[in-house]
């Protein structure tokens, strides 16, 4: 169980830095409308679109490596720490807004994923 919460830990983490990446990739890129194919290629093809892109790709590995050791009602609602993580680091490293409200959705994720946690 260890090693699968440390594996998903690790998958966190990379998750919540390739979607910092796509954000950066796509503030940089502007406006991306699916109506708008120059918008879409140009965001597709910014190099911190595609290296998130890359990051995903490496997070998707490494979950097929959990689910394959762990059970997948346990593991996939601890995956919601990177909806945490990514909340917690927006107004820091993107200058994002940060509500009472969001803080106090934050803690109730924290508490499921702590209840969840303690049933493997």
């Amino acid at each position: 169980m260890l090693k699968s919460l440390v594996l998903i830990v690790f998958t966190v983490i990379i998750n919540t830095a390739g979607q910092f990446m796509v954000k950066t990739g796509v503030n940089r890129v502007g406006h991306v409308s699916l109506a708008d194919f120059g918008s879409v290629f140009r965001a597709l093809t910014s190099w911190l679109v595609l290296a998130g892109f890359a990051v995903y790709f490496l997070s998707a590995l490494l979950w097929i490596s959990i689910l394959s050791r762990a059970e997948l009602s346990w593991a996939f609602p601890i995956l919601s720490l990177s909806y945490v993580l990514t909340a917690l680091l927006a107004p820091v490293v993107l200058h994002e807004s940060f509500s009472a409200l969001r803080f106090a959705g934050i803690l109730v994720i924290c508490f499921g994923v702590y209840l969840v946690s303690r049933t493997y």
